[in-house]
């Protein structure tokens, strides 16, 4: 458990070095809860920490 992300065991994951020739885009697990969602909706759960692989997608908070 690093930054306090908790990913299960079975998930795979896959880590590369980036380079000055090479650059990783980080795709955060999509959660259940966001499906059938249209973009500006999805953009809501989006956080510097789940586009880094730093946290994961947390739903937003209703006002």
């Amino acid at each position: 458990m690093e930054f306090g992300v908790n990913i299960p065991r079975k998930q795979k994951i896959r880590v590369w070095d980036s380079t000055a020739e090479i650059r990783c885009l980080v795709l955060p697990m999509r959660p259940a809860a966001s499906f059938g969602l249209f973009e500006t909706a999805l953009a809501k759960w989006v956080s510097r920490n789940s586009m880094i692989g730093t946290g994961l997608p947390q739903a937003p908070a209703t006002p």
